[in-house]
């Protein structure tokens, strides 16, 4: 059988990412049917999510816990935390002719997340909420922001856009995100996880293409909005 949810849930992101206006609130809803995405690890199973978690330097967009398993099997509860940008909003924009550097929204979601992420580490309410039971295990998630064609904002032709794209993301991928542990995604990776599978291939192949697809206990709901 075809599994039309999630064919429709693509057609839907899709046009949302398509359209020129800001759609980073309709966006955000797709973020529930893809918990595991939001994980670095297999999640044994989800424990609480919360979208505009209020704090005291402002409201995180999208925060989740779960029980998650390592390589070794060491089980533990941990929260990863998010920051999102609307898919119309560009990544980059032109510095000069061969330098890029980030937009005013990618610096404000960074600066952003690297607040709310001190914040909630060091609150035990916030560890409370969430079932965490270390400050460790409050991670960053990362940042969620444009798409295809907002990569870069610049009078460059289109093979000189991607390539100081590549160039600049992987400077800030060596000496900043890798670091820290944050990613930083796109909605047309988020739209991927969506992808109806093609012919003679299965929803479960594509899971395993892009990431491992944990099983949800039975009865288990994150979605509390």
């Amino acid at each position: 059988m075809t599994d039309r949810p999630h064919e429709n849930r693509y057609d839907e992101l899709k046009a949302l990412i398509d359209d020129e206006s800001n759609k980073e609130h309709e966006c955000r809803k797709y973020l529930q049917y893809i918990p595991h995405y939001l994980f670095r690890e297999t999640v044994v199973s989800y424990e609480y999510r919360e979208t505009e978690y209020r704090g005291h330097s402002g409201d995180s967009d999208y925060v989740i816990s779960g029980k998650v398993k390592d390589e070794s099997g060491f089980e533990c509860v941990r929260a990863y935390i998010w920051e999102l940008k609307a898919p119309q909003c560009y990544i980059f924009e032109k510095d000069t002719k061969n330098r890029l550097r980030p937009t005013k929204d990618l610096i404000q979601a960074e600066n952003q997340l690297l607040h709310y992420y001190e914040e909630q580490k060091g609150s035990d309410q916030f560890r409370d909420e969430f079932k965490v039971t270390h400050p460790d295990n409050v991670c960053f998630g990362g940042i969620i922001i444009g798409c295809n064609r907002t990569l870069v904002k610049g009078d460059y032709n289109e093979k000189k856009k991607e390539r100081l794209f590549q160039r600049t993301k992987t400077i800030r991928d060596k000496h900043f995100y890798r670091n820290s542990g944050i990613r930083l995604v796109t909605w047309d990776t988020i739209l991927c996880q969506f992808r109806p599978p093609i012919r003679g291939e299965t929803r479960s192949d594509i899971a395993e293409q892009e990431i491992p697809m944990p099983k949800i206990p039975p009865g288990a709901d994150i979605d509390n909005h």
